[in-house]
């Protein structure tokens, strides 16, 4: 460090290594810090690991969920708010070899926060049916984008013409020749409209839109995958959504949770750094409720 005289002496600011600071009329140089400690606390950690997959899959579902976080404040983006409200839930863990690779492992993430009344969902995984009736309807091959739509429409007062229904599934796969797991992703839609001709399973996938006990369900194997429906509607120029969580039927899932994964992936970073006295040292998985007793493709190819 050294003071500076002169004209020099009113200098402000970085130029290069250097860093130039007033001080009591004078200007005082220094060096810049070129090197940063990498944080490896445990709470620091879990972070770190846990927020690689939700921003892989919100790299592959970022073009399909635009305003899907109806009430986000100015100052967030939809990307924001995908991060904040999914960083509470239970974690996906991936190793920095596998981010590095660009892993993305279908989770069940929530997708979109709004006013519209939630679809509820009852069974779990690929026999996830909603609450939409459709009555005594008949879904087949030949039924009709109206006929669907009067269906809806005279059986669910949320529900009127002009709305509609998304059908979003992620499918989980796996590189053969790396092994790293990667996601394809897919949304279909429908308006309802009672004076369109077209075929229903000709604009969305029969798989998610099935007669299911009077509901609309999803039938048939997917393979391992997360999926869900979106109620959506335009209102005074404005886009409401449902809020919804993704419905998971991937059976890989459970390789990237719990306490093994995180301590795998935490390892690849050089492990954390545990103090026994400090807060920093958390339970196993506050997402998950244990405690101490004392988160278009976001493919093999990306990298974040």
């Amino acid at each position: 460090m050294s003071k500076l005289k002169g004209i020099i002496r009113k200098m402000s600011g970085s130029v290069g290594d250097l860093t130039f600071k007033n001080l009591n009329g004078s200007t005082v140089v220094s060096e810049k810090v070129t090197t940063v400690a990498n944080p490896r606390t445990n709470k620091q950690m879990r972070v770190r690991t846990k927020w690689a997959n939700i921003v892989a899959m919100y790299k592959g579902i970022r073009p399909l969920i635009n305003y899907g976080f109806e009430n986000r404040p100015c100052n967030l983006t939809d990307y924001n708010m995908f991060v904040k409200v999914n960083m509470q839930l239970s974690g996906v863990y991936l190793t920095k070899q596998q981010v590095t690779g660009g892993a993305c492992v279908a989770a069940p993430y929530q997708i979109t926060q709004g006013s519209l009344p939630a679809i509820v969902i009852t069974g779990e995984g690929r026999n996830a049916t909603t609450n939409i009736f459709i009555a005594d309807i008949t879904l087949s091959a030949s039924t009709t984008v109206g006929e669907f739509s009067k269906a809806v429409v005279d059986n669910n007062p949320d529900y009127k013409y002009g709305d509609q229904i998304s059908y979003f599934i992620i499918k989980q796969k796996v590189n053969e020749a790396t092994g790293i797991p990667y996601c394809q992703f897919k949304a279909n839609a429908v308006v309802l409209d009672a004076a369109n001709e077209e075929k229903l399973w000709e604009i969305v996938p029969k798989n998610g839109f099935s007669a299911q006990d009077g509901c609309i369900g999803h039938s048939g194997n997917d393979g391992d995958c997360v999926f869900a429906w979106v109620h959506s509607r335009k209102s005074n120029g404005k886009t409401l959504v449902s809020s919804q969580m993704l419905i998971n039927a991937n059976s890989k899932i459970g390789d990237y949770q719990g306490d093994m994964a995180y301590s795998l992936a935490a390892s690849s970073y050089g492990s954390s750094k545990v103090n026994f006295l400090s807060p920093d040292a958390e339970p196993a998985d506050n997402s998950a409720g244990t405690g101490t007793g004392g988160s278009g493709s976001a493919g093999s190819g990306d990298s974040l």
